[in-house]
């Protein structure tokens, strides 16, 4: 065999070996969209140019997709709700890359999915796809797209016939990434996807509801913030499951910190621009609000920032018992430690009951205020009436709890005699209980917020006693569900001038969901009267 044979044996065994690897790498990546962005997608951020190389030249727009964490998870979450037929929320901060991810999990489904397809709408066409505009949806879609290896691209595709205005198609497996917007969204035929963008701000949201109703099984509502009166706030607090919900917020970028935030929000004339748009606010623009989110936030990062602070060891948990199809909320706080919620979804207030006291036992707390009305009032019969059912199982369980005090609450009641530091009582100030402790809570928040000021130097800031503080759990679904409704209520006042609480009836109005986490954190402020333990009570019933 010549030299040149022989040398074509071995180009060939090269290419043969490389296709071989591709192969292996294109089942990797079709199989794990984290793996795929990790190595090959790209963003491009066009500030980027301002800064240079160690050898002086200017950096590139383009750089290499590096996920942070939120981002990881919010990929794995969109999978897990498309795949199971689900509309999905992502509330976001500007500048998360919210578009980018769910324009990247759509290249990859349109890569490795045969017969995919995502179609993205936005208020404007032009937002949705404009030739030399790099901010729009197609334009990034592109970006990604145009630097995947050719290894990975679809067999047969052709930029100049498959890559058309809107419309971007896979020649081998017909998968297809569509565009649309206006008041035309939700009309151009089934998707298997579709994605709103910036839903928040979409005139007539419901009407394209409606028409993504007979479109798509599975919604994808992304947007920042925009007030309470809109669709996209209503999905958010009163009709989404928890599992349905995301959220990318600025201080999920690791590249963000304190000082940019400053800065940032010092650049806006109005400061309700930052909290709506950076902070994730939905009611920066509402007045009245009870606890302001900027509060929560700061409660939010206080254990990190406050070395010193350190749990209480007594203890008590709020149990909001929860009616019909709502769950049950109990959470534990320990003097200035409120631990993450816990959530009962059996309807059975028996058992609740006793789900409530483990739940004390479990946190290490010595005490359980329930609210006694309604719903509770089924709790109040497990933990505190005579049942000719009790048997000697239930006095020797009731053991476990004998250290416990159990106080059913009702907030519709008098306050009570406290004094407060302007020498007026609750009596004086508040038109019931539920208004009282509300407000212990903002003030706890309200000094809690000055208090990180004060750590970190900034004007209005000052030094609380750190048993006066409250530190807020988050990073999980229920504890962020519990600062998000914390800052959703707002207060008022009655015809004799006295404080009080917005009703569950107002909230809904405003399209607001029953604040139960909130309302499970409240019961915590209530003063132990001096209440026998539960092991007192269902002892008593047995051998009554």
């Amino acid at each position: 065999m010549d030299w040149s044979a022989i040398q074509q044996q071995k180009a060939k065994r090269e290419v043969e070996r490389q296709a071989g690897g591709w192969a292996i790498e294109r089942k990797k990546c079709a199989a794990d969209i984290l793996y795929w962005f990790d190595r090959h997608v790209w963003t491009y951020d066009p500030r980027l140019t301002r800064e240079r190389n160690p050898d002086g030249t200017r950096k590139s727009p383009y750089v290499p997709f590096r996920l942070w964490p939120k981002q990881r998870e919010i990929l794995l979450q969109i999978g897990e709700l498309v795949d199971a037929g689900e509309e999905g929320l992502i509330e976001k901060s500007r500048d998360t890359g919210a578009t980018y991810l769910t324009a990247g999990f759509a290249l990859h489904r349109w890569l490795f999915v045969p017969g995919f397809k995502t179609t993205f709408g936005s208020r404007k066409v032009d937002y949705v796809d404009k030739k030399d505009n790099p901010d729009s949806i197609f334009a990034k879609l592109r970006i990604m797209a145009r630097r995947q290896p050719p290894e990975l691209m679809p067999e047969g595709f052709n930029w100049a016939q498959h890559d058309n205005y809107m419309r971007l198609v896979n020649p081998a497996t017909g998968s297809v990434i569509s565009g649309e917007g206006g008041e035309d969204m939700g009309r151009g035929g089934r998707s298997s996807l579709y994605v709103v963008d910036e839903a928040a701000f979409v005139p007539n949201a419901d009407a394209v509801e409606k028409a993504l109703s007979g479109n798509t099984d599975c919604v994808m509502w992304v947007s920042s913030v925009n007030g309470m009166g809109n669709l996209f706030a209503r999905k958010r607090h009163s009709i989404m499951k928890p599992h349905q919900i995301m959220r990318l917020h600025w201080r999920d970028d690791p590249r963000k910190t304190e000082e940019w935030a400053a800065a940032k929000q010092a650049s806006f004339s109005d400061p309700t621009t930052w909290a709506s748009e950076y902070d994730i606010d939905y009611t920066a623009s509402v007045e009245g609000i009870c606890i302001p989110a900027l509060w929560v936030e700061s409660a939010k990062r206080l254990a990190a920032m406050e070395p010193r602070l350190k749990p209480s060891n007594a203890g008590v948990v709020g149990l909001d018992v929860g009616a019909g199809k709502a769950k049950s909320v109990a959470i534990p706080r320990k003097g200035p430690i409120v631990l993450p919620p816990k959530v009962r979804g059996h309807p059975d207030t028996t058992g609740t009951a006793w789900w409530g006291l483990e739940t004390a036992v479990e946190t290490g707390c010595d005490a359980l205020n329930f609210d006694a009305p309604g719903v509770g009032a089924g709790v109040s019969s497990t933990l505190m009436h005579r049942d000719d059912n009790e048997t000697a199982a239930d006095a020797e369980r009731a053991k476990r709890f004998a250290h416990l005090a159990v106080v059913p609450v009702n907030t519709g009641i008098s306050p009570s005699e406290r004094l407060w530091p302007d020498g007026r009582t609750s009596e004086e100030m508040f038109g019931n209980l539920k208004a009282e402790i509300w407000w212990l809570c903002r003030t706890a928040l309200q000094r809690t917020h000055e208090h990180v000021l004060w750590i970190e130097g900034k004007e209005n800031g000052r030094e609380h006693p750190l048993t006066d503080l409250l530190a807020l759990p988050s990073g999980d679904r229920e504890s962020d569900q519990l600062c998000l409704q914390l800052s959703l209520v707002k207060w008022g006042r009655n015809d004799k001038g006295k404080i009080v609480i917005e009703r569950k009836e107002a909230l809904a109005k405003r399209g607001i969901a029953s604040p139960d986490h909130a309302d499970a954190l409240m019961l915590t402020f209530v003063d132990p009267p001096a209440a026998p333990s539960v092991a007192m009570f269902l002892m008593k019933r047995h051998r009554s």
